[in-house]
C-alpha cells in the first residue's frame, strides 16, 4: 500500500479506548439481541404449530379512527411548527391559565393522558403533545433525528411557541427521560414537574442490577432493524392489550376502545419506526447527551409517581432517585403497572392534586 494511503489507516494499537469500547458494546448488544430474536422465533414457531390458521404478521387495516380520538371532551387538535419538525398536540382549558404540558412515553401518544386532560383542564391550560415520530406529529427519517438533546430542545421550542414563560411538566416513560434532562438544563422553564414510572436515568445507569438487566431485554432487541416493528405489530398488535392491562386483564380501566385507538395510531405505515428509533439512537449511545450533563444551580419541586407492579423498571430505583434529586417527592402506588396514568388514573390524579396544592 502506498505510504500516503497508509497514513489514513489506524493500526489497532492506535485505536482509542473509546473506539474499542464502542466496538465491544456493539458486538455484545447485537449478540444479546440475536439471542432474544432466537427466543421469539421459537415462540412464534410454537404459536404457529398450536394454531396454524392464524398468520402472526397479518394486521387489520383500520381506515377510520375510533370516536374517542375526536371526542371534544379531550379538547381541540392543533399543530405547531418548530425549527425542523411539526408537532401535533391536543389542548383544552383556558389559555390564560398556567400551562400544564403532558409528554407521553413508549408506545403511547397524546391519548395516554385522556384521564388527566379531563381532570386538570378545569384549573390549567393543558397541552398533550405527540413527540416527534409519534402519532400525528412529523416522523423524521434517520437515527440522528431522535438524539436525546434534540428531543430536549423540542420541549424548549414547544413551550416558547405556545407563548408561555414556563409550565408544569408532566411526563411518563420516554417522555420522562426527555423531561428529566429538560428540567436539569432548562429549570427556568419549569415551575413544577411530575414524572411517572421513570427514576432518574443517571440512577439507572450508575446502579446496574441483574434484575434490571432482564427487565430491559427489549432494549437489546430494539437495536435490530425491522424485527421490532414486526414483533410489536404481530397478531394485530395483540401486545397492546397485554401491556396496557398488565396484571388487571378485563378488570383494567383501559377499555377495548382505548386499545383500538392505539392499534389505529400505530397501525399506520411507518408509525412504529420513529418510536423505536428512540431506543436505537440513545440507549447504547452517549452522543445524544452532549450539552445535557451540566448540573443546574437549582431544581424546581418535583413529584415521582411509580406503579410498583412495573414490569420494565425496578422499583428500588425510586428511593435512590429521591436521594439524588433535590426537592423531589415520591409516591409509590402498590397496585399500579408501568402505564400508571392509564392503569390507576384516580390515584394518579389525586397524587398530582396533593402535590400541586402544597405550593
Amino acid at each position: 500500500m502506498h505510504e500516503s494511503c497508509t497514513a489514513f489507516v489506524k493500526k489497532p494499537s492506535q485505536w482509542s479506548h473509546e473506539m474499542w469500547k464502542k466496538i465491544v458494546t456493539w458486538l455484545v448488544v447485537r449478540a444479546i439481541a440475536l439471542f432474544y430474536t432466537w427466543l421469539l422465533a421459537l415462540f412464534y414457531v410454537w404459536k404457529y404449530v398450536t394454531n396454524p390458521g392464524v398468520k402472526f404478521w397479518r394486521v387489520q387495516r383500520r381506515e377510520t379512527p375510533p370516536d374517542c380520538l375526536s371526542d371534544p371532551a379531550y379538547g381541540q387538535h392543533a399543530y405547531v411548527q418548530l425549527k425542523d419538525v411539526k408537532l401535533h398536540y391536543v389542548e383544552k382549558g383556558d389559555k390564560s391559565k398556567e400551562l400544564m404540558l403532558f409528554v407521553h412515553g413508549f408506545p403511547e401518544f397524546w391519548y395516554s393522558w385522556r384521564n388527566q386532560i379531563k381532570e386538570f383542564s378545569k384549573d390549567y391550560w393543558v397541552v398533550a403533545v405527540d413527540l416527534r415520530g409519534y402519532g400525528d406529529s412529523e416522523k423524521p427519517r434517520g437515527l440522528a433525528a431522535y438524539k436525546l438533546n434534540t428531543l430536549v430542545d423540542d420541549l424548549r421550542q414547544l413551550i416558547l411557541a405556545l407563548q408561555k414563560k414556563d409550565c408544569i411538566l408532566v411526563s411518563h416513560d420516554w417522555g420522562a427521560v426527555v423531561s428529566w434532562y429538560f428540567v436539569m438544563t432548562n429549570p427556568q422553564l419549569v415551575s413544577k414537574y411530575v414524572i411517572m414510572n421513570l427514576p432518574h436515568p443517571e440512577i439507572i445507569r450508575k446502579n446496574p442490577s441483574i434484575k434490571q438487566f432482564f427487565m430491559s431485554w427489549y432494549m437489546f432487541f430494539f437495536q435490530l432493524p425491522l424485527l421490532p416493528e414486526l414483533y410489536i405489530s404481530s397478531y394485530d398488535f395483540y401486545g397492546f392489550a397485554a401491556m396496557l392491562r398488565a396484571g388487571k386483564g378485563i378488570n383494567s380501566k383501559v377499555t377495548a376502545e382505548d386499545i383500538e385507538a392505539y392499534k389505529y395510531t400505530f397501525g399506520k405505515p411507518g408509525a412504529l419506526t420513529g418510536p423505536i428509533n428512540y431506543y436505537r439512537s440513545n440507549v447504547f449511545h452517549t452522543d445524544g447527551l452532549k450539552g445535557l450533563n451540566a448540573k443546574p444551580k437549582y431544581m424546581p419541586p418535583g413529584l415521582l409517581i411509580f406503579g410498583a407492579e412495573d414490569k420494565y423498571i425496578d422499583v428500588r430505583n425510586v428511593e435512590l432517585t429521591e436521594k439524588f434529586v433535590p426537592k423531589l417527592q415520591t409516591k409509590i402506588l402498590k397496585r399500579g403497572n408501568h402505564f400508571i396514568q392509564q392503569d390507576e388514573p384516580s390515584a394518579v390524579n389525586d397524587a398530582m392534586h396533593e402535590f400541586l396544592k402544597s405550593f
